[in-house]
């Protein structure tokens, strides 16, 4: 992967992408219509941040995870025949008008695992630009290995990384149409703009894992949940 991450465009069938906005949307719906779930993660002002466990309670997302192009690419990253699971998997609705998923960040920080057994993948399935909160990625930042996280986010109270630490790389921002996908190393340092438009833009992520391989991480942790691909 070029400076760490690279995009795959138009892997899925225009029926695919239809089915799969469809499924965002009635997951979306029913969690605002019955907020009361463990694995739903809300912020002030009825703002659904994300759904921990995406590919365990909604069988379309599993099989959207276990799409084989995106499985044979993961595959390939890894260098591995064997098969891949499903590690840490999330929906994030970014409600319109203020809604966010993550800033600045790497994967690898909360759980701290073997780079060389898993690779972190995104799925976008609204268009994205800067203004509804499109990924953004440090280009060549997984080369430094894991590096403190020093800011605190009023909003989640979770660690990300300050703009101090960000000014020594060069930032990517991802607009593009969907569908389309990111893969990138679990030590790249990304993150996402809020969402100030006035729809939502629903992206999936989760970890591809060598099956074979055992983490080190707590999976007792709702959101640490591991499944393997269809």
């Amino acid at each position: 992967m070029k400076h760490g991450y690279e995009l795959i465009h138009d892997f899925l069938t225009k029926e695919e992408h239809e089915k799969y906005l469809k499924t965002c949307n009635r997951v979306y719906n029913n969690a605002l219509q019955n907020p009361n779930n463990e694995h739903y993660t809300w912020y002030e002002d009825n703002h659904l941040n994300k759904i921990d466990g995406a590919v365990k309670f909604e069988r379309e997302f599993l099989e959207l995870a276990s799409h084989p192009i995106l499985v044979k690419r993961a595959k390939e990253i890894l260098g591995i025949d064997t098969n891949v699971d499903i590690f840490i998997s999330k929906f994030f609705p970014m409600k319109p008008n203020g809604g966010v998923s993550t800033f600045m960040h790497q994967d690898n920080y909360y759980f701290r695992d073997n780079p060389k057994k898993m690779v972190s993948c995104c799925v976008y399935l609204q268009d994205t630009y800067k203004g509804n909160g499109c990924l953004r990625v440090a280009k060549d930042s997984h080369l430094n290995g894991l590096i403190e996280h020093d800011t605190i986010s009023e909003v989640s109270g979770i660690k990300w990384i300050g703009d101090d630490i960000l000014s020594n790389y060069e930032i990517v921002d991802l607009e593009f149409p969907a569908p389309y996908s990111v893969f990138f190393h679990i030590d790249s340092i990304h993150g996402c703009y809020t969402n100030q438009s006035d729809s939502t833009r629903f992206s999936l992520a989760w970890e591809y894992v060598d099956s074979t391989y055992k983490l080190k991480s707590n999976q007792n942790h709702v959101s640490y949940d591991r499944t393997p691909t269809l």
